[in-house]
């Protein structure tokens, strides 16, 4: 019986060390005046993306976020460990959690792209890009 107990709780532990991400930016999306976008006071940070270093690791492909005009809203990701089990990002391993911060007034986009080959595209913005309205708190 306690062999069973002790193997439940080393799975346990191994599963939170796996490879993972959680979209943050998804719950900040609002709908104001027929405009889907997340909406930030001047001066607000949220966080909108986590990911897990975890086993199997990330192979060619880390989840992040950029925005196309910093000077209005800008990401900035911090290493950083999660005190809760089976979340991003992970109590083991650590990852990268990432915040958006509303500099200026105005109308940005995030674009959710892969940190290992950014830059590499051409000047269109991707259909998964996420309108930012910063306003006067």
């Amino acid at each position: 019986m306690h062999i069973k107990i002790i193997m439940l709780l080393v799975i346990s532990l191994l599963l939170q060390a796996c490879a993972g991400s959680r979209a943050s930016y998804e719950s900040l999306i609002e709908t104001k005046n027929d405009t889907t976008a997340i909406y930030l006071s001047l001066g607000e940070t949220k966080e909108i993306l986590a990911v897990s270093n975890g086993f199997p690791g990330w192979w060619g492909f880390y989840p992040g976020v950029s925005s196309i005009s910093p000077q209005i809203a800008s990401v900035a990701c911090k290493d950083e460990r999660s005190l809760i089990p089976f979340r991003s990002p992970g109590v083991i391993f650590g990852g990268e959690v990432c915040y958006l911060t509303a500099n200026s007034l105005g109308e940005t986009w995030v674009v959710p792209d892969n940190k290992m080959s950014r830059g590499m595209s051409g000047q269109v913005l991707p259909e998964n890009k996420i309108k930012i309205v910063v306003t006067k708190p």
